[in-house]
């Protein structure tokens, strides 16, 4: 499974991070994940794509949504919803027994893979991408709530492995 994001260069531009200056330290989460970094989010398995279409999602909105459908995958089994800040399409993950089945209301296909898979994406999505923010706006890096994601997202990575069966 890979997840990825690539800034826009439609929409990246209006970000906050370009048009409020480049201090992040006091941005609040929920800012982060309204107005700054925006561009497209791909998630994919197997050739299936489920990334949706449009480029102007906020980088953190993704990556908290990420974070949050990987602590309920390591819950065990369940629904978890990840819904857009731009719009009223969501994707649904179901876990169970160690595998996920995610479905978005604006395609007609379902991604499948191992609660694994869906964890390891997960981590190295969004350790990758606080990084090369981090390099781009360094002030990012005393940012409380980019912190906290890059914590959350360590425990989460090493909690025990859903295995088969289970």
């Amino acid at each position: 499974m890979k997840i990825s994001f690539s800034p826009s260069p439609v929409y990246s531009p209006h970000g906050r991070e370009r048009t409020q200056g480049e201090d992040l330290t006091s941005v609040s989460e929920n800012d982060l994940r309204w107005y700054y970094f925006l561009g497209q989010l791909s998630i994919s398995h197997a050739d299936v794509e489920i990334g949706p279409s449009w480029g102007w999602i906020p980088l953190f909105d993704a990556m908290c949504s990420v974070r949050n459908a990987m602590r309920s995958a390591r819950e065990g089994s369940g629904v978890w919803k990840v819904d857009f800040t731009e719009n009223a399409e969501l994707i649904t993950f179901e876990f169970d027994r160690g595998s996920l089945r995610a479905t978005p209301t604006y395609l007609e296909t379902t991604l499948q893979c191992s609660v694994d898979e869906f964890v390891d994406a997960g981590t190295r999505f969004i350790a990758g991408e606080l990084q090369r923010v981090m390099l781009e706006y360094p002030t990012l890096a005393g940012n409380q709530a980019a912190r906290a994601l890059a914590q959350a997202v360590r425990r989460i990575a090493s909690a025990p492995r859903i295995r088969r069966g289970q």
